[in-house]
């Protein structure tokens, strides 16, 4: 290893891979790291196996992103704003729905029959003009 001595201290002049990941350290590696104050050495656990509730799975199973769990969440919510439409029961996630649908047929009784408020006279104006539907198409 090539050093030099530069104010009272011994320094590497070109980088040297003394240890590599996975590989034991020998002792004289371990001093020369200890008198150069550099400590190689991390302590943890390598998961294996994940048992849960009488299942093993493979590590990977922990790899979970944020948006892994922002799917899983809006995939729940959709069902459950599906049962609760389905049900008929009110929820805070489906009454916008609710609400919707309701103008949605309102909406179309205003347009089958001579029934008029502001935006369903807006909307018969754009069905029965096809140069102005085509405009706000584009």
């Amino acid at each position: 290893i090539a050093t030099k001595i530069n104010k009272g201290q011994v320094e590497i002049v070109n980088p040297v891979h003394l240890v590599k990941k996975g590989e034991k350290v020998g002792s004289s590696e371990a001093t020369l790291l200890t008198k150069l104050n550099i400590n190689p050495f991390s302590y943890g656990l390598v998961v294996l196996s994940v048992y849960d509730n009488g299942s093993v799975f493979t590590p990977e199973v922990l790899d979970i992103t944020e948006d892994d769990l922002l799917k899983k969440f809006q995939s729940g919510l959709a069902t459950v704003t599906a049962f609760s439409l389905g049900a008929s029961f009110p929820t805070a996630v489906a009454v916008p729905h609710v609400i919707m649908n309701g103008y949605k047929n309102v909406l179309a009784v205003a347009l089958a029959t001579a029934y008029s408020f502001p935006r369903a006279d807006k909307l018969k104006d754009l069905l029965s003009d096809p140069a102005k539907m085509a405009a706000l198409a584009a």
